[in-house]
Order: structure tokens, then sequence, then C-alpha cells
């Protein structure tokens, strides 16, 4: 009963909203947050793919009508045309992208007012596009150990068609504290993403998070921070950013912000449950097999030709493992060993290639974990370290390597 009314309630509100901006905005998956946070059954303020299977599956139940070619899965030109039916219905203006962002904001800064902390929210570190998307959250160390602070960054996850942000305070508040108190300085950054009414190639995704970085670097003496000792946190999708941002040089994927002022040096990544590469299909076997529909449907949107790239091309780009060199920065990879919508076999396949190169690199297996290390369905046994320990973890790689 309470499921049909979840269903039922979003529905209804789905059908109340109007304006066409909020169409191109935000994404399906911003969209059930937003209407009922619930589905966030892990709580980490994102709507992960097991997630929103979940609620797609539910949505298809009651109004089987969605799946337009009856295949079972709402593929993602299916889900953005039931939001703009929706929308065309409603009747309610929604509040603009600016005061959504407050919104946002006022959610940070109660976290950081809660651990005493001072931050400069939603800097533009690029042009937005409508998505406005291209911001960051800046927070200053709580206590001055270093002349000028080493700056670790956070990148949210999201399956590249959602997420935010401020997933680092929703969930992450022990890292925020532990590492300012350190003199550490924080960034979490927004990047574009897929369906939310801009054609994009895949690589711009992790173009953003390059350009967050050369922005960061180009304001190094305004924010106090050391451009040679960045460190990059990601969780999922972020995770593969996290990665591919560590291991390249500061000019990889050139975007508004270039120039020698934008240098900077990643001293150490850490990827949680994020993907490796996309150039050995046979390491996301186990995700074919689980979501069949909806992978090859996200496929085809993700890889497909850009800016006078082939999908060949654009893969390399984004694969971390095409960017293991010899001074390639310590890298700690932690992952699920259940994990059906990014396999663990990803993680084991770049900590073997970077073993072989004698880098520096850490694998940490979460037993009975899938993907952001939750209990797997039907397995009383619960995972081998609850999200504390893994902050706890992050906490003591950043440290070591910064000394």
């Amino acid at each position: 009963m309470k499921k049909q009314f979840f269903f039922v309630a979003f529905l209804a509100v789905s059908c109340l909203s109007c304006a066409m901006y909020f169409v191109k905005a935000e994404t399906f998956a911003e969209k059930i947050l937003r209407s009922f946070p619930q589905a966030d059954r892990n709580n980490d303020g994102v709507l992960s793919e097991e997630e929103e299977t979940f609620v797609s599956q539910r949505v298809m139940q009651r109004y089987p009508q969605a799946d337009q070619d009856g295949d079972g899965v709402l593929s993602e030109t299916e889900k953005q045309d039931m939001v703009q039916k929706a929308s065309q219905r409603g009747r309610k203006q929604r509040p603009s992208s600016a005061s959504r962002s407050g919104t946002n904001s006022q959610n940070a800064e109660v976290v950081l007012q809660q651990l005493g902390l001072k931050g400069d929210l939603n800097i533009e570190y690029r042009k937005n596009t409508n998505q406005q998307r291209n911001r960051l959250d800046f927070i200053y160390p709580k206590t001055k150990v270093y002349e000028r602070a080493p700056l670790f960054i956070y990148i949210h996850g999201g399956g590249n068609t959602g997420g935010t942000k401020n997933a680092l305070y929703n969930k992450s508040s022990l890292i925020l504290k532990e590492l300012t108190e350190s003199g550490i300085a924080v960034a979490t950054i927004d990047y574009r993403v897929f369906g939310a009414g801009e054609e994009l190639g895949f690589h711009q995704l992790f173009e953003d998070c390059k350009d967050a970085l050369r922005f960061l670097a180009k304001n190094s003496d305004r924010y106090g921070i050391d451009p040679h000792k960045f460190i990059t946190w990601g969780t999922s999708a972020g995770g593969s950013k996290a990665l591919v941002a560590a291991l390249t040089d500061s000019e990889f994927l050139p975007g508004e912000n270039a120039g020698p002022e934008t240098e900077h040096t990643v001293i150490g990544a850490i990827s949680f449950y994020g993907a490796t590469t996309y150039l050995v299909p046979e390491l996301w076997k186990k995700r074919l097999e689980r979501f069949p529909g909806r992978s090859e449907s996200k496929g085809a949107m993700m890889f497909k030709p850009s800016h006078g790239m082939s999908v060949e091309e654009i893969k390399k780009l984004v694969s971390a493992d095409q960017h293991l060199k010899a001074d390639s920065p310590p890298i700690l990879l932690v992952h699920g060993d259940t994990d059906p919508v990014v396999p663990i076999d990803l993680s084991t396949h770049l900590y073997t290639m970077a073993k072989e190169k004698g880098l520096d690199i850490e694998l940490v297996e979460v037993k009975n974990a899938g993907h952001g290390f939750k209990q797997v369905q039907g397995n009383d046994v619960t995972p081998s370290m609850t999200w504390d320990e893994t902050q706890q973890l992050v906490v003591r790689h950043v440290l070591e390597w910064i000394q």
C-alpha cells in the first residue's frame, strides 16, 4: 500500500510540474529524488541505478503505457517522454534554477555551520549552460597547518544522468570534519550530465571535472591552496572521473580554463565503486546480465560519435586504464564484492594493470556489499565495512599522501 501511494504521489507531483526549463534542467532521477526522497534507500543523496530501476519497475506496473516499446525497461527516451508529458499538463510554476540552487546551498550551509566551517558556495568555474551545473563549493581549512593548504576534491556519482555536489554534505561530514581540522581545504564539484536537455559527448563530463581543477589551480592564490597538492575522490560515476582527473596532465581535455596558470598536480586518487575502463566488454558482463535493457539504452546515450571523435576514441579518453604512467600518483580503490552496477572486476582490472607497472595502488574489497556498499538483497550478512569506516579509510590515505 505504501509503495502504491509513493507512485501515485510521485506522478501526481509530476503532473503539477509545468516549466519546460525544468524538464531540460532536471533529470528523471533528480525528479524522483525531489518528489519522493524515500526512494534514496541508502540516503546518499543520489539515486543509484538499482534504486532507479526499482522505481521504474513500479511505475511500469501501475502505468504500463509508459513502456512504449514493451521491452520491460524504461529507456532514457521513455523516461524523458513521461516527464515531458506530465509537465505539459502542469498548472504550477516551478521555481527557477537559481532558487533551486539556493535551496541546495541551504543544505550545505547548515552542515558547514554545524561543523564550524566557512565556505564559498556555488562558484561558477566555467560558463554555465541551461543545466546550471558548472559550479563548485570551496570549504576553507578550519585549522591553519600549511602555508598553502592541500586540496581534497570530491566528484559525485549519479550514473552520469544525475547526482549533485551536495552528496558530500549529505553523507561525508566525517571526512569534511577530519580533513579541515587537519589543515586541508575541500572542494565539491558539479558537472553536466546526460538527459538534461543538452546534447553532450561523454568526454565532456570529464572535461568539466578537469576544468574545475584548472579553475582551482588558476585561483590558488585567492583560496590559499597548493595547486600541486590536489587529491581527488569520487563515488560511482564520480569515481571514474576522479581517476581520469588524477592520471592526466593539466591540459587534458582542454575546456574554458587553460594556460600555464592552470597547471596542477594530483598526488593521490580515490575511487569508490567507479568504472576504470570502457574498452573491455567482458568486465561489464555481470551488469549486462542483470540490467540488459537499461545497459543497452544507457550505452546508446553515452557512447556515440561526438566533436569529430569516434566512439572508440572517446572510450579511450574516459578510461582510467589508458592513462597509467610510470609517474602516476597513488590510487585507492574501494569496491563491493557483489556490485551488479559497476562490477568489482573493473577495479581488479585496474589494480592488476597498475601493479604490473610497479605503481602504488591498493584495492579494498568490501565483502557482502553491492553498489554503494549496500547490503546485498536477500543476504542476511552485513557488509564488512560501514560507511563511517570507509570515510575513515579515505581520511587515513589523504593524510598519508600529504605527509
